[in-house]
């Protein structure tokens, strides 16, 4: 019988419907869940990745420094199964290359991040936002130039990723102008996606909307800057529900200020969520949400099930759908 540990807190648990999902594990071990209060502590991690073979990990579990030196014949960990999406803070990348398997739920979090980021181009090109806010300080409406279909307008899609591309096809039937910009990823591939590769500058020049959706890499943190965002169309909207750290923040803020651009940001940097006296809350042409693109039920029960899933085909000797490989570490988030 192998030994599991599901390292996630209670409240987290919960929401996944672990318990339930992990009803199929039989017979799952006693003991298994961490009982709690809060996250496991790093002590009795240390302690119980020398007697599992199957680890369930999820957000707030402390780092597992100690898989450094990982080695089939000194420790008895075979899989990591992780509950959310990137695993680079929680793993280092020498035990995936020594043959420990990792897999994640990114799938069911990019299917939610995508869904919102297609209702957030909707709701803010058309001003939706800002219009609410008007008519309940009872302002005058906003003028009628300022508001925009998707259909017609060219947007620009900042990568390839497992959101990126859902983004993509979810926009293709508005009949949009889409390109992508993606060092990592073909003109074929751009095409099948229905878009048109071309360079980071091109994308920002031509678009109406750009939407970023690159992770986080030493090459893409502060990725866009004061030049990137000059680039932009005056009127263009900028919507981030990546990563604070890949933009400068006080660059789009100026360009915010001057009344160039609009923006949507769920993703914020120094700090998330911003303080209440940020400027960005100050201006009409900004929105700013507390990083809840992928927060839904339905997200967290996938995340659930596709990581038990995912161990019981482990277990039984079947090749994994959602397994993280090291030739896959450096382009992912």
């Amino acid at each position: 019988m192998s030994a599991i540990y599901i390292a996630v807190a209670p409240d987290l648990v919960h929401e996944l419907e672990l318990e339930r999902q992990c009803e199929g594990l039989n017979p799952l071990p006693h003991g298994a869940f961490w009982p709690g209060p809060g996250h496991t502590p790093p002590a009795l991690l240390a302690e119980t990745l020398s007697a599992v073979d199957v680890l369930v990990t999820g957000w707030g579990t402390p780092p597992l420094a100690q898989l450094e030196a990982w080695h089939p014949d000194r420790l008895p960990l075979r899989l990591v199964a992780h509950t959310a999406g990137t695993v680079k803070q929680i793993l280092p990348r020498a035990a995936l290359e020594r043959g420990l398997v990792v897999t994640h739920a990114n799938e069911s979090l990019a299917e939610a991040v995508a869904e919102f980021t297609l209702g957030a181009i909707i709701m803010a090109r058309r001003q939706v936002f800002a219009a609410a806010d008007r008519m309940r300080t009872g302002r005058e409406h906003l003028p009628i130039a300022s508001q925009h279909e998707v259909r017609g307008s060219t947007i620009g899609i900042i990568g390839a990723s497992a959101i990126g591309r859902r983004v993509l096809q979810l926009l293709a039937p508005l009949a949009p102008q889409l390109l992508l910009a993606d060092p990592y990823c073909s003109a074929e591939t751009a095409a099948a996606l229905g878009a048109d590769l071309v360079s980071l500058h091109e994308l920002l020049q031509r678009s109406d909307i750009v939407t970023l959706h690159a992770p986080v890499t030493p090459q893409t943190l502060g990725m866009l800057g004061a030049a990137e965002f000059a680039l932009m169309r005056d009127g263009a909207l900028f919507v981030n529900t990546a990563r604070g750290r890949l933009i400068d923040h006080a660059a789009l803020l100026a360009e915010l200020q001057a009344g160039r651009l609009h923006a949507l940001l769920d993703v914020t940097d120094p700090t998330e969520p911003l303080p209440l006296d940020s400027p960005f809350y100050a201006l009409e042409n900004c929105v700013v949400l507390p990083h809840m693109a992928a927060v839904t039920i339905e997200a967290r029960r996938r995340q659930g099930m596709m990581v038990v899933d995912e161990i019981e085909r482990f277990l039984a000797g079947e090749p994994l759908h959602f397994q993280v490989t090291p030739d896959r570490w450096d382009t992912m988030a």
